[in-house]
């Protein structure tokens, strides 16, 4: 079943998951490899006051000194759930269509966000909501 959203997405998201293999560098050192995970959602600032209030503190923070954040609220696309790996509170780069023609890169940092409890009752998964910070490079 796709996505009651398909032909709406607007913005793209690219996480960095560990894939669980290691490089071992020419001293011997062990790090981590990882692998793009890319998510396609439909994204909106929210429309209710006291929903953007709720997360100031949190968007003031990932703004910085100098930057612009924003809340943005909407659902994944493809795919329909949240992929292995993807945690919340983990940043992705992001591609976002503001306005036709006028896309914005930038960071975006995942925030939790509750599942209604009928959708997860009756097991439904073509509409996961999403939550994130959208700061602009």
């Amino acid at each position: 079943m796709s996505s009651p959203f398909s032909g709406f997405e607007n913005t793209t998201l690219t996480f960095q998951v560990a894939d669980g293999t290691y490089t071992t560098n020419v001293v011997g050192n062990r790090s981590l490899n990882y692998q793009s995970l890319i998510i396609k959602a439909v994204l909106k600032p929210p429309t209710e006051y006291s929903t953007i209030s709720r997360y100031a503190d949190e968007i003031q923070q990932f703004a910085g000194a100098d930057g612009h954040a924003v809340l943005l609220e909407g659902y994944l696309v493809e795919p329909q759930v949240y992929p292995q790996g993807i945690e919340f509170l983990m940043e992705a780069d992001i591609e976002i269509n503001v306005a036709i023609g006028k896309p914005e890169t930038g960071r975006f940092k995942l925030l939790p966000v509750v599942q209604s409890p009928y959708v997860v009752a009756m097991a439904i998964d073509a509409i996961t909501p999403i939550r994130g910070i959208f700061r602009r490079n």
